[in-house]
């Protein structure tokens, strides 16, 4: 089934959160107004003026658009996925494959309800559409919606989609208690890994990262990040959470000082400098401002964990808490309660640290050394969170 590789490869999006920077457009006041921040490896332009780029665009096969989808995911590039969406909005008379295309955009935006509404399109039509089921059940889990998530996964009973079954469970289960169960899952899916494509692999290894950083897991955070690759966005990140939960803030200044033109991967290297005493943390909280400004400008809210995080970065308790608290309306992935807890544990807010302990409770969400500080209403030294 060939379709299953792209999704595939966008479905660690779903998981992790997109580090993109995308907009809608707006008209610059001067010359020296930042529009947009792109990755140092993005290519060169591939289009002289607008007529061009619509004229490619109103041409593009799905396989285009979606290869510019996982590029943008994987690499960063806001190019990519603004490319994507002007190919998808040339299409006037969708299919089904522009639907499944047009939902992964719509996510890459957090427009989380749209993308949703176009899965249940595709799904009303042909409930046993296997693509549909796979990203309609981790758009819940990101949302925490992990009940109706996991109804999803047991739909793919397909004998040819497996392991994408399996996968799908175990990345639900790692989240309502059954994280132990969820780690024997996953390390028979990764020992098939290596005869995988290369993004169903990375999915797997994805989960199995956020399993071993939450459980405290040495052994398996070692296994996976010995075979995880060290070029995409989705793997950086996940190596830096690691790094940082284990305090090897040089380490981590070490695998992202070279990124600092992707937002998430920025903040992370922020967080390790500033434990270091490096005087570039200030010059690069400035760089982070200045594309939050560009946000405001934008009047966007998708971007609400990487302001809640660079708010506490720059110390800025109570904005901090107001974000995470939005950003929790529409994400409530590892990295989300995350946040949200450093935030309301710093502020000292009762009411929010009661919040997320009763989350913890009705999803039994693992992650011990997290609800401890939840518990004690302060972030003790040993667990080593960061607000990254």
């Amino acid at each position: 089934m060939n379709w299953i590789k792209p999704f595939i490869g966008l479905l660690p999006l779903l998981l992790i959160g997109s580090p993109l920077l995308h907009a809608a457009p707006f008209i610059p006041k001067s010359d020296q107004q930042i529009l947009e921040t792109l990755p140092t490896d993005s290519p060169p332009p591939r289009y002289s003026n607008s007529d061009s780029f619509l004229s490619s665009a109103s041409t593009a096969s799905p396989e285009q658009t979606s290869q510019l989808l996982e590029r943008a995911y994987l690499q960063g590039d806001p190019r990519a996925l603004g490319q994507a969406r002007a190919q998808l909005d040339q299409i006037k008379d969708p299919d089904v494959e522009t639907l499944m295309l047009r939902a992964r955009a719509l996510q890459a935006d957090h427009k989380f309800s749209e993308a949703k509404a176009q899965l249940k399109q595709i799904l009303s039509k042909d409930p046993a559409h296997a693509d549909a089921l796979l990203t309609l059940s981790s758009l819940l889990v990101v949302q925490g919606q992990f009940e109706e998530a996991i109804s999803y996964c047991t739909k793919l009973d397909d004998a040819s989609l497996r392991v994408y079954q399996l996968a799908c469970m175990a990345q639900v289960q790692s989240m309502t208690g059954q994280l132990t169960q969820a780690k024997q899952t996953l390390n028979g899916l990764a020992n098939l890994a290596p005869g995988l494509d290369a993004s169903t692999a990375r999915w797997i290894y994805l989960i199995q990262a956020d399993a071993a950083l939450r459980s405290k897991d040495v052994a398996l955070a070692t296994q996976v990040f010995s075979v995880m690759d060290t070029q995409t966005v989705p793997a950086l990140m996940a190596r830096a959470d690691w790094l940082l939960k284990q305090g090897d803030y040089e380490k981590t200044r070490l695998l992202l000082q070279d990124h600092t033109d992707k937002d998430a991967l920025l903040l992370k290297l922020i967080t390790a400098q500033i434990q270091l005493g490096d005087p570039n943390a200030q010059q690069n909280l400035g760089l982070m401002k200045e594309r939050i400004d560009v946000w405001k400008i934008r009047e966007e809210n998708a971007h609400m964990r990487e302001q809640a995080t660079y708010a506490l970065l720059a110390n800025q308790i109570n904005p901090a808490l107001q974000l995470a608290r939005e950003n929790w309306q529409q994400q409530r992935e590892t990295a989300d309660i995350v946040i949200y807890a450093t935030a309301a544990i710093k502020a000292g807010s009762k009411k929010d640290i009661e919040l997320l302990r009763q989350f913890m409770t009705d999803t039994q969400f693992e992650y011990p050394a997290l609800e401890r500080n939840l518990r004690l209403g302060k972030i003790s030294r040993s667990s080593k969170e960061t607000p990254s």
